[in-house]
């Protein structure tokens, strides 16, 4: 008789841990690649095509001046994953970079302790360490993906991995499944031009497919998906349907388009780009790719939605970064205006009573790594471990959330941002740089450094950022990039290989 109440007791510990696990909820991360704000509806673009985004910012929070940390695709996405800053593992543009150490502190492993089934699907250009690692750069990649906590991983560099070169497998996974099922030459002869290839095979939309198959084989344990799509980034590319309603007529003048970056440090005004023809090249493809974009994103809240799994998954989206568009006369991004810095963070808790509002309160996109743990009811431990704070005060409309400012990184420059300044200074090995003060009240658009005017405000903001790097770790220095050989012409190969027979 007590062997029998026990094992009864036993079977009932065991159902209340599954119904406790249960009510944990599941929490989506979707991460876009290169998003410029500004080409949304929910910041007034109305010839964007971005409903589905749209509607999750109405439904949820949106954070209005939300800052991403890196200003490239590497810096913001191994810096977030692991909590720290880029000056922390010396990170500030695409190029050389050792990789995360072994054993660092990343967020999936603390999902993981406690509890959760987690999956990387999509663009990763996250660097965890390989070491000790055999097998293809495939096999190591999804090896190294799984150290930092992934228990599923489907991880592509992006669409510009399919070149004009022979195909090597084991190098990509997105190229050995287009050689797998035969769609490699298609690709391969459609590069840089509108695909079509089948929406499932289409690299985006293959991330959607692997998407809803991971959720819906989730049964009992909750989940984190950690969805990566590689759109909006360029190249401009998908099927003619996403272009067909845009028009020349419908592009938007770039913010302060004629900017001559007079008394802005050289380091901060990377890649010019004044034709117009190239801005509205640029602008046609960007509006095509987000379309494109957001459609995938509502098939995705749609499965959610059909696995009955709304009223328990949180959904957090974001991009990496954005992207300069002509603007300030600049094309790409490694820089620290605020179309690059701001990454459209929006937060919807379907359990929550505080939706349905903007927050215009400057956040840092790594403060989601806190506020999604406690979400999972993870340890104090790792709660604790990243830099960053809870979103939690702002998400319940409460007071509470601490921090003054928010942080971006770029090559030799940091910056501090309020809801009245933004203040941009040199890290002290950039020798010959200098500080910048743009009064965001009065000069929204960044146009006019007015340090030089300000004596008692830039005094502020230096000891502002003096108490935040003695707190925030050391600053490390990335290794110079490699010049770029100079490509021959054809004339001039045609000549040298004359002149050798």
């Amino acid at each position: 008789m007590k062997l029998k109440n026990i094992l009864i007791t036993l079977s009932l510990i065991g159902f209340i841990g599954s119904v406790h696990a249960q009510q944990k909820p599941n929490i989506v991360f979707i991460e876009v690649d290169d998003l410029p704000a500004h080409y949304t509806s929910i910041l007034g673009q109305k010839n964007a095509k971005t409903p589905t985004i749209d509607k999750l910012a109405k439904e949820g929070i949106f954070f209005s001046n939300a800052v991403s940390q890196g200003t490239m695709c590497g810096p913001s996405r191994n810096s977030l994953i692991t909590g720290v800053y880029p000056h922390n593992i010396g990170f500030y543009q695409n190029g050389p970079f050792d990789g995360l150490e072994l054993n660092t502190w990343a967020l999936p492993a603390a999902l993981q302790r406690a509890g959760y089934y987690t999956a990387h699907v999509g663009k990763s250009h996250i660097h965890p360490s390989e070491k000790g690692l055999k097998g293809s750069k495939v096999e190591k990649g999804r090896e190294a993906h799984k150290r930092l906590g992934f228990d599923y991983v489907w991880q592509s560099l992006g669409r510009s991995v399919v070149g004009g070169k022979e195909p090597v497998r084991g190098k990509d996974a997105y190229v050995d499944f287009l050689l797998d099922n035969g769609y490699f030459e298609q690709m391969k002869k459609e590069r840089r031009k509108n695909s079509t290839l089948p929406t499932d095979v289409y690299l985006d939309g293959l991330y959607t497919k692997l998407a809803l198959e991971f959720m819906s084989n989730q049964k009992e344990q909750p989940f984190f998906l950690w969805l990566n799509y590689s759109v909006p980034h360029g190249p401009y590319d998908v099927a003619q349907k996403y272009h067909d309603p845009f028009t020349k007529k419908m592009m938007p003048t770039p913010n302060y388009v004629e900017d001559p970056g007079t008394d802005i440090p050289a380091l901060l005004r990377p890649y010019p780009m004044t034709d117009a023809h190239e801005i509205e090249k640029e602008q046609l493809g960007n509006f095509a790719n987000i379309y494109y974009m957001d459609t995938q994103v509502n098939i995705v809240l749609n499965k959610i939605k059909e696995l009955g799994k709304t009223d328990n998954t949180i959904i957090v989206f974001f991009s990496d970064h954005g992207i300069l568009v002509g603007d300030h006369g600049l094309n790409h991004k490694s820089t620290l205006y605020k179309e690059v810095i701001n990454p459209s963070l929006i937060v919807y808790d379907p359990r929550s009573n505080n939706n349905g509002r903007t927050v215009d309160t400057p956040v840092e996109l790594q403060d989601i790594l806190k506020t999604t743990m406690e979400w999972a009811g993870a340890s104090k431990k790792d709660i604790n471990t990243p830099y960053g704070e809870s979103l939690a005060p702002l998400l319940q409309n409460k007071k509470g959330y601490t921090k003054t400012f928010a942080v971006a990184e770029s090559p030799g420059y940091y910056t501090l941002v309020t809801k009245e300044y933004k203040y941009i200074a040199p890290f002290e090995y950039q020798k010959d740089g200098f500080e910048v003060l743009f009064d965001l009240k009065k000069d929204p658009n960044e146009k006019t450094n007015i340090a030089k005017e300000n004596p008692k405000v830039i005094k502020e903001f230096r000891l502002m950022a003096k108490e935040w790097l003695n707190n925030h770790g050391e600053v490390k220095i990335q290794a110079p990039m490699k010049p770029k050989k100079k490509k021959e012409n054809k004339e001039k190969k045609a000549k040298k290989k004359k002149n050798k027979a």
